[in-house]
């Protein structure tokens, strides 16, 4: 079953998303004053996470949940620092399987 069948669920994920954003916002201008860099599997993720409420807080101005999902996944997916850090991710596991 997908998320977008229930419209409690949706309304649930909604609720999560948007309540996320001042402290995810938060934690990105202490991280950036800190001098964060995401390099490596956690600061990336954490990151993306970021990126993720970010880019759905600010779709769901003007969208319905669904579509600020949508919105979120294709603006965070196309992050630059996060097309890099995929595009090692499935060299080195290219590069693994050609190995053994």
């Amino acid at each position: 079953m997908g998320i977008t069948l229930d419209d409690e669920v949706l309304s649930l994920v909604d609720e999560i998303i948007t309540s996320m954003a001042a402290s995810s916002k938060a934690l990105m201008n202490r991280l950036t004053h800190l001098g964060f860099i995401p390099k490596g599997q956690i600061p990336t993720l954490i990151f993306a996470a970021f990126l993720f409420v970010h880019h759905y807080n600010e779709a769901r101005k003007d969208s319905t949940i669904i579509e600020s999902l949508e919105i979120s996944k294709a603006m965070t997916f196309g992050n630059p620092i996060l097309q890099r850090f995929f595009a090692q991710m499935s060299a080195q596991t290219v590069n693994g399987a050609i190995v053994k």
